[in-house]
């Protein structure tokens, strides 16, 4: 298990994510999705921090995913809510955004490292 300064190798490769179907996988910091948009990799929490949607079944456009429950809208690059209605009443809802790498060996390598410094922002 990966501590909170290590990488966690999901164990697949980048040409295992389907652009069409992200997936979601367990990792130490919980069920994150990884998303494949814009020629780049992302993995966010798997699931809506509003009523725990199925992220990972919404509808991606560019660098958004919408929930398919309530259509809160969220960047897949920095977990905020772009939503209108989120930007108009937001309460600071949120999704927890993991750093995608390729490791040594090929394989995707998730790193915390947001959360580990503290970090709200890329």
């Amino acid at each position: 298990m990966a501590g909170p300064d290590e990488a966690f190798d999901t164990g697949l490769f980048p040409s295992d994510i389907d652009p069409r179907r992200p997936r979601p996988i367990d990792t130490p910091w919980g069920s994150f999705a990884i998303f494949a948009c814009a020629e780049r990799l992302h993995a966010v929490q798997s699931f809506c921090p509003h009523l725990l949607g199925p992220l990972f079944q919404g509808t991606v456009s560019g660098e958004t995913v919408t929930c398919p429950w309530h259509q809160w809208r969220f960047s897949l690059v920095t977990g905020r809510r772009v939503d209108l209605a989120g930007a108009l009443w937001s309460t600071g809802e949120k999704l927890e955004v993991l750093d995608v790498l390729v490791g040594p060996r090929g394989t995707l390598l998730l790193k915390n490292e947001w959360r580990r410094r503290g970090v709200d922002e890329p």
